[in-house]
């Protein structure tokens, strides 16, 4: 039980550094809205409210 109280914070940790950082981005002339994405794994997000955190579901990234 003392593992796993230790264990899980540094795990969870580590997925969210592998993530981030994450910026908002958009791209109007594209009729594409706004978005997150991470330069940590160089995925999109949907932007759930400007400033990305917390992160919404995966997309694809614009080009």
């Amino acid at each position: 039980m003392k593992f796993t109280m230790i264990f899980a914070p540094l795990l969870l940790a580590t997925f969210a550094l592998a993530q981030g950082p994450c910026y908002n981005q958009a791209d109007p002339d594209n009729g594409i809205g706004n978005y997150c994405y991470c330069e940590g794994n160089g995925l999109c997000y949907v932007d759930l409210n400007g400033s990305c955190n917390p992160l919404g579901a995966q997309i694809t990234c614009p080009e």
